[in-house]
């Protein structure tokens, strides 16, 4: 009789001999693997959330400069040379920090247009200009909310600065290009009513609009702005810093109040941000780490078991005829099939789950997670099959032949 031939039909028989304890065993293991895929698809989902929201969202990561103190204890406009302040303190302390600086200009007044509308101005220094929205803001282009004329001719005051004060008396018209591109969450509305009459422009088209409306250079007029300001406005509205690096945004943003200057950042209004989320992380994946293990172990030890059990049909089979690597095979056979059918359906919750809950990458984090999954179930088969299995057919026929109290 070819033996061999006959293993999967002994194999059906066996298996018709298992407990309710190791199908009950193998059902709470189906469970906790659902349990942990489940876990899983949903840290992946608050992840990409968090990641949409906080660490991959421009405005986390931008600071906003908008008084200083100097030497009165009540805030100031900023001046132009707090820039290389500024600059000079990160680079002083965060030397090997990636980042970037950027300015936020004004006109205290509205301009209007040849057709009577009144528009806010705006200007943005170029490395700025990116967060904004689709914008560009190249000399003589602007960009806003509001449906206006693709060419925007604003009608400038030509100011004369006096002893006295100021005054106007000529107009002198500045035609520019005008689109549609600011986006609503923008950073430069973050802290402040944006008006739908703001009009952004780039840092280039602000100083000529100054020059014309001054009637002077633009060197002279940071210099003068700097010193005592005869002009009238608050020319530089706010400095930016943005910090590539999230978990340095705090630190810096602490530098610079500690330098006297106030700032607004997402984070001021959450207690250390960044340990919060990395202790959410380590707690997530240490409670999962302990089911599955837990659960890995009543497995295991339920497979040894039923196995312990099966000694006695062991030793019938080594007494007619099989020897230990076909015993082998028919008791793998079995605990294989369970463990695939386990990974097939198992792969087919994961996938219909991650299409529902996951909306970003989702064929890269189900991928991963089903290959983790596979990856747990086939160490454990192969603990069971290669370890457990293997010192039971090793056995003598006696000692597998001796009833076992416990199980009989």
């Amino acid at each position: 009789m070819n033996k061999a031939k006959n293993t999967p039909v002994i194999s059906r028989l066996i298996l018709k001999k298992s407990n309710s304890y190791l199908r009950i065993s193998i059902l709470l293991f189906i469970f906790s693997l659902v349990l942990i895929a489940s876990s899983a698809v949903y840290f992946i989902n608050q992840y990409l959330q968090v990641d949409k929201d906080f660490l991959s969202n421009d405005n986390t990561h931008i600071i906003e400069i908008t008084t200083s103190q100097g030497n009165a204890m009540h805030a100031q406009p900023l001046k132009y040379e707090d820039e290389t302040t500024i600059r000079e303190e990160i680079e002083k302390k965060y030397p090997d920090t990636s980042y970037k600086v950027f300015k936020e200009y004004q006109f205290n007044f509205g301009i209007q247009d040849a057709k009577g509308g009144t528009h806010f101005i705006y200007g943005l220094d170029e490395a700025g200009g990116e967060f904004l929205g689709s914008c560009d803001l190249e000399i003589r282009k602007a960009c806003g909310k509001m449906e206006l004329d693709q060419v925007l001719t604003l009608k400038l005051p030509i100011v004369k600065v006096h002893e006295d004060g100021l005054s106007s008396s000529e107009i002198v018209d500045y035609p520019m290009y005008y689109q549609l591109g600011v986006s609503d969450k923008n950073p430069f509305s973050l802290y402040n009513d944006e008006q739908l009459e703001t009009i952004y422009i780039g840092s280039k088209t602000y100083k000529e609009m100054i020059e014309k409306t001054y009637v002077i250079q633009w060197d002279q007029f940071v210099k003068e702005y700097d010193s005592h300001n005869p002009f009238g406005i608050q020319s530089l509205r706010k400095i930016y810093v943005y910090v590539d690096a999230l978990s340095q945004v705090e630190g810096i943003a602490e530098l610079v109040n500690d330098e006297g200057y106030n700032t607004n950042y997402t984070f001021k209004a959450f207690d250390n941000f960044d340990v919060s989320m990395k202790n959410t992380l380590v707690l997530s994946l240490t409670l999962g780490f302990l089911i599955l293990m837990i659960t890995a172990a009543h497995v295991i030890l339920s497979f040894n078991s039923y196995l312990k059990v099966q000694q006695k049909d062991m030793g019938i089979l080594k007494q007619l005829g099989y020897n230990p690597t076909t015993i082998n095979q028919i008791y793998s056979r079995n605990i294989n099939a369970i463990f695939f059918f386990t990974a097939v359906g198992i792969t087919l919750y994961i996938v219909v789950v991650s299409a529902i809950f996951i909306g970003e990458n989702v064929y890269l984090f189900t991928f991963s997670i089903i290959v983790l999954v596979i990856l747990i179930l086939l160490a454990i088969n192969r603990i069971i099959v290669l370890w457990i299995l293997r010192q039971y057919s090793k056995k003598n026929i006696l000692t597998l032949l001796k009833i076992n109290k416990e199980f009989e």
